[in-house]
């Protein structure tokens, strides 16, 4: 039987305190993960995932040119799903609004869906959007992710990207 010598005696040792640092270090940053996001390359979440309400109409005349002319607009973007750490793929973003139109154009709208099926639910409407919805509406599903209250002109959109 072979005897191990001291050289290697001593590179067994060193091998196994390089892998038990190792092991720790993976160990530590594992436990630290959840209080020091950045630590493991993760987006800090205390930072919002929405943006500012925004009053550009342009946006969404492209979007939705059915609605032309908008006379204003208040929208928001925000993340679809919660985030995850590690990222499992790519974010999803939604994008919701009210846009007041004229009484003529809300008019033809409704004309244009009398066909459709009794009103739908009131909407889900993110909290920074609320002030800027129509008292007690009537909202009437016109398509494409849109939904109209005739007597205030105001059209609430959803829409959707990846």
């Amino acid at each position: 039987m072979r005897r191990v010598t001291r050289p290697a005696k001593i590179a067994l040792l060193i091998t196994a305190a390089v892998s038990a640092c190792v092991i720790a270090a993976c160990g530590v940053g594992l436990a630290l993960r959840d209080w020091v996001p950045g630590l493991v390359g993760c987006a800090d979440p205390t930072h919002p995932t929405k943006t500012a309400v925004f009053t550009a109409t342009v946006r969404i005349e492209q979007l939705y040119p059915q609605l032309k002319p908008i006379r204003s607009v208040h929208w928001q973007e925000h993340e679809a799903r919660a985030r995850s750490c590690p990222e499992i793929g790519p974010m999803d973003y939604e994008m919701n609004g009210f846009a007041v139109i004229t009484a003529e154009r809300a008019a033809e709208l409704s004309a244009q869906t009398a066909s459709t099926p009794a009103s739908p639910a009131s909407p889900d409407v993110p909290a920074d959007l609320r002030p800027f919805a129509p008292p007690s509406p009537h909202w009437q599903d016109v398509g494409h992710g849109l939904l109209l209250d005739q007597p205030s002109a105001t059209v609430y959109f959803t829409h959707r990207t990846s």
